[in-house]
């Protein structure tokens, strides 16, 4: 009984160490979980507090940040001393004539003209520039194939003045001084004028003038570029124009891509307008006896259409007379071509690409044909140079003599019957008389 009690006790006792080694275990687990979320929690802690230093590093940097560069209204040793040098008459005369392609009179003349429409607002908050120094600008800026620093560090001006300026002056100078010195003939007499000064420069009788057109390149445009690629392999802007006996220009048209063939632009031009719409005084003159009445009429090359008043060269030529024409209308038809050398000359901006937008481009490029009207009025040629001029004559010959202008469009290239009279009929004149 005694071995059968102690059994029983050993049994209890070991089932106690059983029960007590499961609750050591349950504890070390219990312990072990806890310092897990211990360390968890530090952890989460710690990256807290790391984001809470980043954030706080952000506001002192924004705080400590160094203020940005001062912006200059004109920058630092940007000066116009060379400006007030020559308006002031501490510089030669030659200087004028050499910069801004005009004796000093003249210039002070043409800012006379502007004055009223570019001459400082009193309520501007900044110093606003004088017109003088705003036409200045502008001549300075076309006269040469620089770019707007040239003259922003000539005039000591931002380049943001500069080009406000251009549009601005180039706008006014086709307002104000173009309707005096670029228009067509509006009277008989005005008419009668040109075409006896034409006919006793050259010959040809009952012509007032010439017709051509010449590229001014641009930069390449965002939409529709293959429009303004011409067959001078780059992107321009075909300009029309007619210019007198001396070369000064009596219409001009800007508004095609170069794409265009030149006898599309003048069916489209408005002086072809005026011409069918007798818009044009019609001083008409009886060359011979017996024929009809010549109507004043205008030379073009060979791509262009024959009609009553657009006269150009025989195809094809089977009598002496013809011959002549032939000759006399090539020798008087050259000053077009002279007058856009003198022009590209005179105004180098219109040789290269402009920093100005396309939208502009127009404003700017005729203010230059009335400039060089100007010029030309004004007798101030002289102020080109001579090897310049006779370089870009040269261009402009070899740029007509070309493949294209010989090749001519069919559905605007045509010859009128009205057009083939009125040749014969000044062919004959010449065979009379000459």
């Amino acid at each position: 009984m005694l071995v059968n009690a102690n059994i029983v006790l050993l049994c209890a006792v070991l089932a106690n160490l059983s029960a007590i080694v499961a609750l050591l275990q349950l504890n070390i687990h219990l312990l072990l979980f806890l310092d897990q979320k211990r360390r968890q929690n530090e952890q989460l802690a710690i990256s807290a507090l790391v984001d809470t230093n980043r954030c706080m590093q952000r506001i002192y940097a924004k705080r400590r940040r160094v203020a940005a560069p001062r912006r200059y209204w004109i920058n630092p040793g940007r000066t116009s001393t060379w400006w007030d040098n020559l308006i002031n008459g501490e510089t030669l005369e030659e200087e004028w004539k050499k910069n801004l392609r005009m004796t000093k009179d003249d210039f002070l003349h043409l800012v006379d003209q502007l004055r009223i429409d570019i001459q400082p607002d009193e309520n501007a908050i900044r110093d606003s520039l004088p017109p003088e120094k705003k036409v200045a600008m502008t001549l300075y800026y076309l006269k040469d194939q620089g770019s707007y620093l040239m003259t922003c560090n000539a005039f000591g001006v931002g380049k943001s003045t500069l080009s406000s300026v251009v549009k601005d002056v180039c706008k006014e100078i086709n307002r104000r001084v173009g309707t005096n010195y670029l228009k067509l003939p509006t009277t008989n007499e005005e008419m009668s004028n040109l075409i006896d000064a034409f006919h006793k420069k050259f010959g040809l009788p009952q012509v007032f003038g010439c017709v051509d057109g010449t590229h001014i390149p641009i930069r390449q445009p965002t939409e529709n570029p293959q429009d303004y690629f011409c067959y001078k392999m780059k992107y321009s802007l075909n300009c029309q124009a007619v210019c007198d006996h001396k070369g000064r220009f009596l219409n001009v048209e800007i508004k095609w891509p170069g794409s265009v063939h030149d006898a599309r632009v003048f069916a489209n031009s408005d002086i072809n307008c005026m011409f069918q719409k007798k818009l044009i005084p019609m001083v008409m003159k009886e060359l011979l006896p017996g024929e009809d009445k010549v109507p004043p009429v205008i030379l073009a090359d060979p791509a262009y259409p024959l009609l009553p008043n657009v006269m150009k060269e025989h195809a094809c030529c089977t009598k002496n007379e013809e011959v002549i024409f032939n000759e006399m209308l090539r020798s008087a038809r050259n000053q077009i071509e002279c007058a856009f050398g003198r022009l590209k000359a005179r105004w180098r901006i219109l040789t290269r690409p402009m920093d100005i937008k396309l939208d502009d481009l127009p404003t700017v490029i005729y203010a230059c044909f009335i400039l060089h009207n100007y010029c030309e009025i004004k007798s101030n040629n002289n102020c080109i140079n001579d090897d310049i001029v006779q370089n870009q004559i040269q261009l402009e010959q070899n740029m007509q003599n070309c493949h294209h202008h010989s090749v001519a469009d069919q559905l605007y290239s045509y010859n009128s019957a009205n057009g083939t009279y009125v040749r014969s009929i000044i062919t004959s004149y010449l065979k009379e008389y000459m």
